[in-house]
């Protein structure tokens, strides 16, 4: 989790002084580049080494067979992404793709060659070298990219960025780890591994499509500016579901483990683990909506101010994505485990679908957001009213018991919508205006909370586990 966090907050901070510098467009081109890493990363190197690392005995010998065949997939790869930049770069029409494909693959290679160093230090449970290769290689590479930005290098500085920071994380992993891979290629049977590798490639394609098919369809139907656009709204509300969201869904498996099939525990875990998810969640993302305009312009620069919608929007499809998950985790300890990979390949295909038809259209960005967010909502029922049913809980009544924090939130986004129109655009009065709307919040949970006693509440569970002794 310290891995996680520490590289979210790093990243997101480079990130904010970078949009100072560097514009939409130039940010899609690196996003159309990010993309094919992410798809060559999940379905070619994943495969390759976790089945290694998930395997029931391991050693050095079988690590390195992993290392050696992810080299050589590297290189095949990175080869193929430099041959390829021309005709990437006019399928776009867009000719500095060519030098940022070229550079990236520099990202492709040091990503596959680092691949079985991070899953070995994985199974072997060493995570402090993990955290440390993420903040220092953010860091400076984030460094770099700034320095390069503020001298007007456009895409090239983030392009640097990248590249200084996946060469750096594959430097520290290699003098970290303790361990000098031999190239073995021989005498080791690749059948062995060869259905598991093909299960991993397949869901790394499936998680892939789910992850960044909008981005993919954004940049083929709307250019490289609209991407840009998109991966900004995109990149701050997924930090929210990535630092809290996906953070608390950790604790839902041993939960629901623990709870087994016995309703009366399944209910008690679920509320638990929803209802900390929406109070910690919702509040964050609907003042980050509301107030999108003149956050956006004062940490970032108006010239982003476009992506404030998308915001809102990819606002709805997190707290869907949490809540679905939520379910998925639940089906899977309850023995529907078809369940999930259904609803998620549905709410795929239905997402690629809609925003193809909408994108298509012509009608603009915001619909095209729309289209992914209509995905989550028409497929969300499914999965809940199933869930519900293994909790013998209805839906009316997994509301009452999630009232404190949706009345809450409620509240404090009433009371910014009613204020924020009237606000200075300074950084003093976004401040006060988020110390308010929080107040508002916690206010209003305390009142709900003694109201309705059988209301969830998240606050004193948080504090509970803070101070466990106090309990």
């Amino acid at each position: 989790m310290l891995d996680n966090l520490a590289q979210q907050v790093l990243s997101f901070l480079v990130f904010m002084v970078l949009a100072r510098f560097v514009a939409p467009q130039e940010f899609g081109l690196i996003a159309i580049a990010h993309v094919i890493v992410t798809f060559v990363r999940q379905t070619v190197f994943d495969a390759i080494s976790h089945p290694v690392a998930r395997a029931e005995s391991t050693s050095d010998t079988l690590y390195s067979w992993a290392f050696s065949v992810c080299v050589l997939a590297a290189l095949c790869m990175s080869i193929l992404m430099l041959a390829g930049a021309g005709f990437v770069s006019r399928f776009y029409a867009h000719p500095e793709l060519v030098q940022v494909l070229s550079w990236m693959s520099l990202v492709v290679l040091a990503t596959g060659t680092a691949s079985v160093y991070e899953a070995r230090l994985v199974r072997r449970m060493e995570f402090r070298p993990l955290a440390i290769r993420s903040i220092v290689s953010v860091t400076i590479g984030g460094t770099v990219g700034i320095v390069l930005a503020f001298r007007g290098a456009g895409v090239m500085a983030l392009v640097a960025q990248q590249v200084v920071t996946s060469c750096l994380a594959l430097a520290l992993l290699v003098a970290q780890a303790r361990w000098i891979p031999q190239i073995a290629l021989r005498n080791l049977a690749f059948k062995e591994f060869l259905p598991e590798a093909s299960r991993v490639s397949m869901t790394g394609l499936f998680n892939f499509l789910a992850s960044q098919g909008d981005t993919v369809l954004v940049s083929i139907f709307l250019g490289s500016y609209a991407t840009g656009i998109y991966n900004f709204a995109k990149r701050l509300t997924s930090a929210v579901y990535l630092v809290i969201g996906s953070s608390l869904l950790k604790l839902a498996i041993p939960a629901f483990a623990e709870a087994g099939k016995n309703p009366d525990a399944l209910r008690d875990a679920y509320v638990r683990i929803l209802g900390t998810t929406i109070f910690l969640m919702a509040p964050l993302l609907a003042g980050m909506s509301i107030l999108a305009i003149p956050t956006i312009t004062l940490l970032f620069g108006a010239v982003w101010v476009e992506a404030a919608p998308i915001v809102a929007l990819l606002s709805i499809l997190y707290i869907l994505l949490a809540a679905n998950q939520i379910n998925d985790y639940l089906m899977f300890a309850t023995g529907s485990r078809t369940v999930p990979m259904q609803r998620g390949l549905v709410q795929t295909l239905l997402a690629l679908l809609l925003g193809w038809m909408f994108s298509g259209l012509g009608l603009g960005l915001a619909w095209t957001s729309v289209g992914f967010v209509l995905a989550g909502a028409i497929v969300w029922p499914w999965p809940q009213r199933l869930a519900n049913s293994r909790m013998h809980f209805s839906f009316l009544k997994l509301i009452s018991a999630l009232k404190s924090p949706l009345l809450a939130t409620t509240a404090m986004s009433l009371f910014l919508m009613a204020t924020y129109k009237y606000m200075p655009l300074n950084i003093w009065a976004l401040g006060c205006m988020v110390s308010a709307g929080a107040l508002t919040f916690f206010i209003t949970h305390l009142i709900v909370i003694k109201m309705w006693p059988s209301s969830y509440d998240a606050l004193k569970e948080l504090i509970r586990r803070r101070h466990p002794s106090t309990s």
